[in-house]
């Protein structure tokens, strides 16, 4: 993170300051050959008597001016005559009456031109920059007055300007650290702190959370979403726990019964072979217990995996129509009638084949507990957007407590001698995955009001 945030700033100082720089040192050069003009025909004045009327004078007043240019400014002027014929000079290796008119500068000058630029030496040996103004009265042109610079005494100046903006940019690029070290330090810290916290819930603390109060709002978000991860998993782990000791303990019971009656049997085939076939007989019993057992878990197990299906659109009455066909027979068996008191039209949120297991376990549960001659009526309330299926049987009913704990694996009512204990909780949690709730209530004077209540599509 921190070496993209410089390289990005890295880049903009390069993309701005490169043509700024290219732009300022062209601005500095055009600066100080202006500078040089206005100074060269400032001299010129000065020249104009001295070119004009050569007496002693003149000469003395010429020689002072640019003695004071020189050393004011480091340069070298000389003034020629409209012949390019030196009649004074700041530079001792010039000699007055030198002929300079081949010079290409003094050249143009004489022409009546300004003459710019830059040019190799070869009598000095490095580079020159130079200006030549023409000395004009009129139209006639009397002379011209040249200054010289060494190239590098004018770069120098405006490498001077440069050093100060490639100042502002190291400057620029050491306040570009520091946030970046800020920045990045303050978001690393928080994902460092998430990373401990995942590292410790891997190893087994499943209490800790990540702070998702303060940063960013990504990293809140990040944060928000491993707790909500961490509270799933906390709570799957708890159920599978719970499951597993719930297990272990019902099936100790008919495995330990199971290999007593076989024991007993092994012990009583050649002395007593009546007693061992009762024996077998009940270890089958307990077989096919454990066999419902088991069943039930696994039941259970797939309706917990469903939580993670997405409910569809499902149309409830008819359902209702078919649960209540496929049951009738057998409630006739046992001298019970089933009834439909209410099935409209209903669309609700539920996962595929759910209904049927709900109704299914409510109408065998109340087939256990309803004497002949009684009635188990089914029926369909529609309000406030949910739908609740209602199964109600003329039953006992059950204690207040029990209406609650009947959900609870391995519960099982006091008449109930066969069952596994897990038909309810198998209900509650199939209803759950769809987003809905389970629950019995007695009904007045007596029986069970069994409903499961889901969202309407």
């Amino acid at each position: 993170m921190l070496g993209a945030l410089l390289g990005l700033t890295i880049v903009v100082l390069l993309v701005h300051d490169i043509p700024l720089a290219s732009y300022l040192k062209s601005v500095e050069n055009d600066r100080i050959i202006t500078s040089l003009e206005r100074d060269g025909f400032v001299l010129v004045g000065s020249a104009h008597e001295a070119v004009e009327e050569p007496n002693k004078t003149n000469r003395a007043d010429l020689d002072r001016v640019l003695n004071n240019y020189r050393a004011k400014n480091k340069a070298v002027v000389i003034v020629t005559n409209n012949s390019g014929i030196v009649v004074a000079s700041t530079d001792t290796s010039i000699a007055v009456g030198e002929d300079f008119s081949t010079r290409l500068e003094i050249s143009k000058a004489l022409s009546g031109k300004v003459a710019t630029g830059r040019r190799f030496s070869n009598t000095l040996n490095y580079q020159l920059l130079y200006i030549a103004v023409p000395m004009i009265k009129g139209k006639t042109i009397y002379g011209s007055v040249r200054i010289t610079f060494p190239a590098t005494v004018v770069d120098s100046i405006v490498n001077s300007r440069l050093r100060g903006l490639a100042i502002v940019a190291g400057l620029t690029l050491l306040l570009a650290i520091i946030i970046a070290l800020l920045l990045a330090t303050s978001i690393t810290r928080r994902l460092d702190k998430l990373r401990k916290v995942t590292e410790e819930f891997a190893t087994g603390n499943h209490e800790v959370r990540a702070d998702n109060e303060s940063g960013a709002s990504e990293i809140r978000s990040l944060g928000a979403s491993f707790n909500n991860m961490a509270d799933q998993l906390t709570n799957l782990i708890n159920v599978q726990r719970s499951f597993a000791g719930d297990a272990s303990h019902q099936l100790r019971t008919p495995l330990t019964a199971l290999q007593l009656r076989l024991e007993h049997a092994s012990e009583l085939i050649e002395s007593d072979p009546a007693a061992a076939t009762t024996r077998l007989d009940a270890a089958l019993v307990e077989t096919q217990r454990l066999r419902d057992i088991v069943e039930g878990l696994l039941v259970l197990s797939r309706a917990e995996s469903q939580a993670i299906v997405t409910p569809t659109s499902i149309e409830v009455s008819q359902i209702v129509q078919e649960r209540l066909t496929r049951w009738e027979a057998l409630a006739a068996e046992s001298n019970v009638k089933l009834l439909a008191a209410s099935t409209s039209y209903s669309q609700i949120l539920a996962i595929p084949g759910v209904v049927e297991q709900v109704i299914d376990n409510y109408i065998d549960n109340a087939l256990h507990v309803c004497p002949p001659g009684s009635t188990i009526t089914l029926s369909v309330v529609t309000a406030d957007g949910h739908t609740t299926i209602h199964v109600t049987d003329d039953g006992p009913g059950l204690p207040e407590l029990d209406l609650v704990r009947a959900f609870n694996r391995f519960w099982r009512g006091q008449s109930d001698i066969h069952g596994s204990g897990l038909g309810l909780a198998i209900v509650e949690r199939l209803v759950q995955a769809c987003g809905g709730t389970a629950e019995l209530k007695n009904v007045a004077p007596h029986g069970i009001d069994a409903q499961a209540t889901f969202k309407n599509a």
